[in-house]
């Protein structure tokens, strides 16, 4: 999927910060599920292309990467819950340990897939594809 963003602000790492235009907003299938709107998020310049702040440009939001994340973020978390609790029915502790401890492991999941997102930060983030032309 392919979004036309401006840049706000040039990050080190070939990264820049961009934000979603208002107009574009009108114009989007998904705008009235959007978190963006009026906040700015990272993107890679993975082409390593000159760019400047006020910049249009498009980006790349690769689809199946986008839904794994989706995936990754959810479901870890989700499959904790009835390990944990399998596992301390399993070894009799009481049904508010039990409990806790289910709680706990949607917690870990969470802590988990944080952890990998941080690590793996380039590989899910939106790609600069291209500059527009200022008209």
């Amino acid at each position: 999927m392919y979004e036309r963003v401006t840049i706000t602000k040039l990050l080190p790492a070939d990264l820049v910060e961009v934000s979603c235009s208002s107009s574009a907003c009108t114009m989007c299938k998904g705008a009235m599920f959007c978190n963006n709107k009026g906040r700015t998020f990272k993107a890679w310049n993975k082409n390593k292309l000159d760019l400047a702040s006020g910049d249009s440009i498009n980006l790349f939001l690769p689809p199946a990467r986008t839904i794994v994340a989706t995936l990754i973020t959810f479901i870890l978390p989700l499959l904790l819950f009835p390990i944990c609790y399998y596992l301390s029915q399993g070894a009799g502790l009481g049904e508010g340990t039990t409990f806790l401890l289910s709680i706990g492991g949607i917690a870990v999941g969470f802590l988990a897939v944080w952890a990998y997102f941080r690590k793996q930060q380039r590989r899910y983030m939106p790609i600069v594809m291209n500059k527009l032309d200022q008209d």
